[in-house]
This record gives C-alpha cells, sequence and structure tokens, in this order.
C-alpha cells in the first residue's frame, strides 16, 4: 500500500545563520508549478491557521500562529512522496507571499526571488556573449549561471532593471528560455533540453489517472520563419531563415543581433517550436514516475500498430510543464509534452 507523505520546512536566515525553522508534515494542500515558459517555479501551500510547538520531538502546551511564525524571504523546501517507498525534493525557494485565508495560503517562488530584488545598471557597447550577460545578471545573489548555456553573441546590450526583467526581454527580444533548473542554475538560450539526459516513462494504456494528448501529423506542419536586422546606418536587412518558402509566414525583428549565424539560429529555434508531429498535449499520473519540466517524457501506445510491427505512435518528447498536486485527495502530476525528440 502507497501512503502519501510530505514534509515542508521554513527556515528564516539572519545574515548566513539559521534564526529560526519549523517543519509541517500536514498539510491541508500543494500545488507547484514549473515550466520552461515561466521565469520562476512557483508553489502555494495551504496550512492550518494555528499550529502546535514541539521542542526535541515533544509536543508542548503552546500553540502559533503561522502568519506570526513565517514572513516573506523564509526559504521553503517541500519534499513528497510515498513512505517507505519513495520521496523527492520536489521545490526550494522562497516566501513570496502570505494571503491571510483559511486555510492559510502561502505563495512562494524559487531563486528568481532573489532575481527580482536586484537592480541592475550595466551596459555593453561592443558584440558581447550571453554567458558574460547572464553572470552579470546573477552576480552576488549565489545562483550560479549553468555551464550547458550556447556561444551566442549579443551586437550591444544594456541593462537598467531588475534581473528577472532582464531574462524577460531576452525571452521577448530573441526568443529564449528562462529559468532556474532544479539544482539551482540559471539556464537561458535557444536549447530547451537542459537535463534531456533524465526521462520519464508512461504507458497509455497503463496507470494514468487523465490522457489529453492529441496525435498531429506532418499535414499542415509547413512554416517559413525569418529573423531580421536592419542596419540603422545603411538601411539595409539582414534576413536569418528557417523552413519551406511556400509555408506559413512567420517573422520577428530584432535589433540587437545583425549576425547571419545568429539570426538563422533564431529563425531555426523559432521553426522547431512550431513544426513537429506526434502527441502534443498533456497526461495526468500519481506522483511516480518522477517528471519535472526540461525532461524526456518516453510515451508508449501500443494501441497503434503498423503492417510491420512497430508502434508508430511511440516516441520522445520534451516536457515543458509539470504541475504537482498534493493533499486530502491524493498526489497527481499533470505533465505537459510538445516537441518530438
Amino acid at each position: 500500500m502507497f501512503l502519501l507523505e510530505s514534509n515542508v520546512v521554513f527556515t528564516r536566515m539572519n545574515k548566513g545563520v539559521e534564526e529560526s525553522s519549523y517543519t509541517f508534515k500536514s498539510v491541508h494542500e500543494i500545488e507547484i508549478t514549473k515550466s520552461v515558459d515561466e521565469l520562476g517555479d512557483t508553489a502555494v501551500i495551504k496550512l492550518p491557521t494555528r499550529f502546535k510547538i514541539k521542542q526535541n520531538g515533544k509536543e508542548t502546551s503552546g500553540q502559533m500562529f503561522v502568519e506570526k511564525a513565517l514572513q516573506v524571504g523564509d526559504k521553503v523546501k517541500i519534499t513528497l512522496g510515498y513512505e517507505g517507498k519513495s520521496s523527492k525534493v520536489e521545490f526550494v525557494g522562497y516566501i513570496k507571499k502570505i494571503s491571510p485565508k483559511t486555510p492559510l495560503e502561502i505563495h512562494c517562488e524559487d531563486a528568481m526571488w532573489l532575481l527580482r530584488r536586484k537592480n541592475i545598471s550595466k551596459s555593453w557597447k561592443e558584440k558581447i556573449d550571453l554567458k558574460t550577460v547572464l553572470q552579470e545578471i546573477v552576480k552576488d545573489t549565489g545562483i550560479k549561471v549553468s555551464d550547458s548555456i550556447a556561444d551566442f553573441k549579443l551586437d550591444k546590450w544594456m541593462i537598467s532593471e531588475n534581473g528577472a526583467q532582464a531574462l524577460e526581454r531576452l525571452k521577448k527580444d530573441f526568443g529564449f528560455t528562462a529559468f532556474i533548473t532544479d539544482d539551482g542554475m540559471l539556464y537561458c538560450g535557444l536549447q530547451q533540453l537542459t537535463n534531456i539526459n533524465q526521462s520519464a516513462s508512461y504507458d497509455l494504456n497503463y496507470n494514468l489517472v487523465e490522457n489529453n494528448l492529441e496525435y498531429k501529423t506532418k499535414e499542415g506542419q509547413d512554416f517559413n520563419v525569418k529573423f531580421t536586422y536592419i542596419d540603422p546606418k545603411t538601411n539595409i536587412p539582414i534576413v536569418g531563415q528557417a523552413g519551406d518558402e511556400g509555408g506559413e509566414q512567420r517573422t520577428y525583428r530584432t535589433s540587437t543581433v545583425s549576425n547571419q549565424e545568429e539570426l538563422d539560429k533564431l529563425a531555426k529555434a523559432e521553426l522547431e517550436k512550431l513544426q513537429f508531429f506526434g502527441y502534443t498535449g498533456d497526461i495526468t499520473s500519481f506522483l511516480i514516475p518522477y517528471a519535472t519540466r526540461g525532461m524526456k517524457a518516453i510515451i508508449l501506445d501500443k494501441e497503434y500498430v503498423d503492417s510491420y510491427g512497430h508502434f508508430f505512435r511511440e516516441g520522445s518528447y520534451f516536457i515543458n510543464k509539470v504541475v504537482t498536486t498534493f493533499g486530502m485527495n491524493g498526489a497527481r502530476r499533470k505533465v505537459s509534452i510538445r516537441n518530438k525528440i
């Protein structure tokens, strides 16, 4: 028998020293959202308004209001699993907001919370590589830049905002993906497959709570993507292109990338997001198998067999979003996929 267990730890630090710590093993509900399309992972924890205090493993006569014990900026660590079977850290971050409802709602965000509080004023007037810009964004926050950042050059760049806003601008201008990985490192770039060596397998005909997948064929998948830079001195356009000339047109402009090769990379990356065949949508499972955004989902579907005995709808897909819920009604993991790998 699989019995659910949770462990939620709130820790307050003061100048690098632990000031207080509270552990909750019983919660009303938890919802954790992780997505490559959003800057930060989030968690909403619903707790009773009051709790009893234990010291040295023994319950005391005292009670405490949760909203008095916790405050914005406290560290949060959520571990979920099945008692004696499997247990995993699902979220690490900080309290972003406390909503005085019943039950009490604790809204949390991962280390992106730190970047929202860091104001940056920095400019590069010549070509600069993306990794250098990212290192400036995370400087003095304790966050490290991922080793898998692509060698991408920006013509020039200026930051006069907080770290999260700078990342949002990189996403908007270049179509980048940007988020904090599960090992606490900042990833930003065209390549989304940050931990693709990890995978989760799903049999569509066995042990799924819900299946909302749709199978797309190659028909209607013709696109032509263009990224254009216009030289401000000569007014001459430089165009990066990918796809079929006769396909559906998608055009983008950039003022910070003028190199032909880099423009082609941008166009190719955008084309890969648009053009694929196979499954798309989401499936809902239990906590096992574990899955997080950036991993590979192996979809097994033995209902569709061709004349050679091949299960032609089976394949591997990129996981772009995972929503994990935990509470009195059980635990579920909603996994969204796109882009066949």
